[in-house]
């Protein structure tokens, strides 16, 4: 199961890296194919005489004998077949072809420019795209913030938001499918970095009709007694132990059943009295018929998950070590573990 999902989120991977819109169909050109005999030298030398008028000023300018500028413009023309310049009391303008062909080589200069810019750019960590991989709902605000908004100190570096289930972040982080996974829970076996981000309150979802929903807030040891329903799509091993661990200081083992369907389904079985589950507070910006929320507090008051940003050390993507500077700047004095 495992090599298909990953061969599926390649694919994914390979489209979203796409960042000059080409289409997957398009094969590398042929450079012979398109040879002129032009060089770019022969473009900006034309586009300088066009600007300066004369072949001294253009000479001076781009710091060169006249006689240069003079013999690239007559290859220039050679090339193409046709006289690009022509003189005008005392001054060289373009022919109507040459006025045209003028034009466009501006055009292409300048897109070549913007090119060779964009990749210097990527290359030194200012452009380029984040893979964000996720699991379960992004409605806190601070993951929102992260899967959708650019760090405004890094406008051209594109977040790509990437929805997983949490058994199988640490393969897409393995594989390069995703640079960064934000986990909610200890992420003991993902990646060899990790960072703390924001930590959230546990709270616990009950049947609406439930005795124990007239209380405000309750504790462990009050649901004791009460099944556990865990969605197999989240952290279930992880929710498990924190259940156990919760119940082992008076001697309790819970009684937990894990359903492989998303956490919304989890909550409408909540709502025709089939258990109890746990959620965290971002999940309260969701209503689900027929449950209520209320707090739970251990020995030592309420309970909270700490989210932790994780990604590979050898990730070779330029543009995860700004992301990562802004990431740990926005959570000053949590050190990456």
């Amino acid at each position: 199961m495992l090599p298909r999902i990953g061969s599926i989120y390649l694919s994914i991977r390979r489209i979203f890296e796409d960042t000059a819109n080409f289409s997957a169909s398009h094969s590398p050109i042929d450079p012979v194919k398109v040879r002129t005999g032009i060089d770019r030298i022969h473009l900006e030398t034309a586009l300088a005489v066009h600007l300066h008028g004369n072949f001294r000023k253009t000479a001076e300018a781009l710091n060169m004998k006249s006689a240069t500028v003079n013999r690239r413009i007559r290859d220039l023309e050679f090339q193409l077949g046709t006289q690009i310049f022509e003189r005008q009391r005392r001054r060289l303008v373009p022919t109507r072809s040459g006025l045209i062909f003028l034009r466009r080589c501006a055009e292409i200069l300048k897109s070549f420019h913007a090119l060779v810019e964009s990749v210097r750019r990527m290359a030194d960590g200012r452009a380029g795209q984040i893979v964000i991989g996720y699991h379960g709902t992004f409605a806190h605000e601070e993951l929102y913030d992260i899967l959708l908004n650019p760090d405004p100190g890094y406008p051209d570096i594109r977040h790509i938001p990437f929805e997983l289930t949490h058994n199988t972040m640490d393969e897409a982080l393995i594989s390069g499918i995703i640079d960064v996974a934000i986990v909610r829970g200890n992420p003991v076996t993902l990646s060899d970095k990790t960072a703390p981000l924001w930590t959230e309150r546990i709270l616990v979802i009950l049947p609406e009709s439930h005795p124990l929903a007239a209380r405000s807030f309750l504790q462990w040891s009050d649901l004791i007694n009460e099944t556990f329903l865990i969605s197999g799509y989240d952290p279930s091993t992880a929710i498990q132990k924190l259940i156990e661990e919760r119940f082992s200081s008076v001697g309790a083992l819970p009684n937990v059943k894990v359903h492989y369907v998303g956490g919304p389904a989890i909550m409408h079985m909540v709502g025709v009295g089939h258990g109890i589950c746990l959620c965290l507070e971002s999940i309260l910006v969701h209503s689900f018929s027929g449950t209520v929320v209320r707090e739970l507090s251990g020995a030592a008051g309420p309970d909270y998950v700490t989210s932790f940003a994780c990604w590979r050390e050898d990730n070779p993507n330029p543009a995860l070590s700004p992301f990562l500077r802004a990431l740990l700047h926005r959570y000053p004095g949590r050190n990456s573990v």
